[in-house]
């Protein structure tokens, strides 16, 4: 967590309660609730008094102890004043669970349905303009499909579209009338562009032999990969030029997530030593370094 009186991270507790992998973590836009999602399933965390709160029931196929959680979201409405989340499964499940009534704790589960061909869902993402909410995911079979969700009916089909040999690793809406997408290719570094109206890709750059992870600015101007090799680096979105690397020198080499700081200043991401980086953006000098564990993998992380 930032510390108040200073730009340095300090901890402010430990959540205990999954017995196993986290593959996923997405705090709300009000930043009052950590969704965390793993081997064992979903759990959404009070982080005021960090606390987990009771999770709704659901459908039997999302209670499968096989099917982990492998991404997720928190949709964010302007007008509306109740938390939505929405995430995927291995077993290509998709779920959506609700705020209801006036209780932080009151969640419902509004969607709970396997798509496309039951692969895994390799990453999710969201756009809502005005009335119109997508949701858009990125599946293992390389396939990218958009829904429609207008919060009290089932997720109605925009379109679905098969890369020829892209696997998603992380899926992007353009914020604009558009509804562009970007798709992060995790085996080959390609950065695909499909335009919003009819899946055309539009545009493909390439920002290196492996993306493990990527995230983009809220200027859309920007985005940082995983490099899995190397560590991660930073990229003009226009064209996936390089602009910046911040080495961490991996010993073992798998996907870690890497974000953006709150104020885009900031570069967070995992380690394969129990460790946590942050770097200055700019500069690309490292500013500290947090402990997670002693020997730990830390593939997962959020601000």
């Amino acid at each position: 967590m930032p510390a108040k009186a200073c730009k340095d991270y300090h901890l402010e507790g430990r959540l205990i309660g999954h017995k196993n992998a986290i593959n996923c973590l997405t705090i709300s836009n009000n930043g009052s609730l950590l969704a965390s999602g793993g081997s064992d399933g979903m759990i959404i965390w009070d982080l005021k008094r960090q606390l987990q709160l009771p999770s709704p029931r659901q459908n039997m196929g999302l209670q499968n102890p096989v099917d982990p959680v492998t991404c997720a979201c928190w949709i964010t409405r302007q007008e509306a004043v109740r938390e939505t989340l929405c995430y995927g499964t291995g077993l290509g499940f998709i779920g959506i669970w609700q705020q209801q009534g006036e209780g932080i704790e009151d969640f419902d589960a509004k969607v709970s349905r396997r798509i496309g061909t039951g692969k895994e869902i390799m990453c999710i993402t969201y756009d809502h303009a005005g009335d119109d909410t997508c949701i858009a995911t990125g599946m293992r079979d390389r396939r990218v499909q958009v829904w429609s969700f207008d919060f009290k009916g089932p997720l109605i089909p925009v379109f679905s579209i098969e890369l020829n040999s892209t696997i998603p690793r992380t899926i992007n809406f353009n914020h604009t009338a558009s509804r562009n997408l970007l798709v992060f290719g995790m085996y080959d570094g390609e950065v695909h562009a499909l335009r919003g109206t009819d899946r055309v890709i539009i545009a493909m750059n390439n920002a290196g032999p492996l993306i493990g992870h990527a995230s983009v600015d809220n200027a859309q101007t920007l985005f940082l990969i995983d490099s899995v090799t190397n560590g991660f680096s930073l990229h003009r979105l226009d064209d996936a030029v390089c602009i910046r690397s911040y080495n961490t020198n991996p010993i073992k080499t798998f996907p870690k997530q890497v974000v953006f700081g709150k104020k885009t200043d900031v570069v967070v991401g995992g380690s394969d030593a129990g460790i946590i980086y942050i770097f200055d953006k700019n500069e690309g000098t490292l500013k500290q370094v947090l402990k997670h564990a002693n020997k730990a993998r830390v593939q997962t992380v959020t601000v």
